[in-house]
């Protein structure tokens, strides 16, 4: 997978925008907050995958390219 774009909700929720290999999809979870650089690996293998609906509204620039459920 590679990192499209990571984006902070809070100081301790990212979520990570991947493309895979048709699409892309988002995945969200809870970091300590102290780096988000080092932190985004571990929301990326981790964390909860987003319902389309929420990351497109969250990533609007990728409305473009086809959402991987």
């Amino acid at each position: 997978m590679k990192i499209l774009r990571v984006h902070a909700l809070a100081a301790k929720v990212l979520v990570v925008a991947v493309k895979r290999e048709i699409g892309w999809c988002a995945y969200c979870d809870a970091v300590v907050g102290q780096d988000h650089m080092a932190e985004f690996q571990a929301v990326m293998h981790h964390g909860v995958k987003l319902s389309e609906e929420i990351a497109r509204a969250i990533f609007p620039q990728f409305s473009g390219m086809i959402y991987e459920r």
